[in-house]
């Protein structure tokens, strides 16, 4: 079995009748101010992108490597939402505390 290292989906179709934490999913600050920064991210690429279809070849090279360094960040911070995500987890008792360890 492959080992998933990506954070679980809540569907939105659960049984109401299930117990559960909260009805709400709860975001935390740190969560919040990540995935901000990360919607922020996408949209610079998305636009970066749009600029480099119509872009010369010696400028689309700069453009290209813009786009590697945002990846490079995403890719961080999609580990730093990962860690937020499992501290979470930790403090509202859903994971034993050795998972912090585990994580870094």
């Amino acid at each position: 079995m492959a080992d998933n290292k990506h954070l679980p989906v809540v569907q939105g179709d659960l049984d109401e009748d299930e117990p559960s934490c909260s009805p709400k999913i709860y975001v935390s600050n740190e969560e919040a101010a990540l995935l901000a920064e990360m919607r922020q991210l996408r949209e610079q690429s998305v636009e970066l992108k749009k600029v480099m279809r119509d872009a010369e070849p010696e400028q689309r090279s700069q453009l290209e490597s813009e786009v590697d360094e945002m990846r490079e960040k995403w890719k961080s911070l999609a580990a730093r939402r990962e860690k937020a995500f499992i501290r979470k987890m930790i403090m509202l008792g859903h994971l034993p505390a050795e998972a912090d360890i585990e994580s870094r």
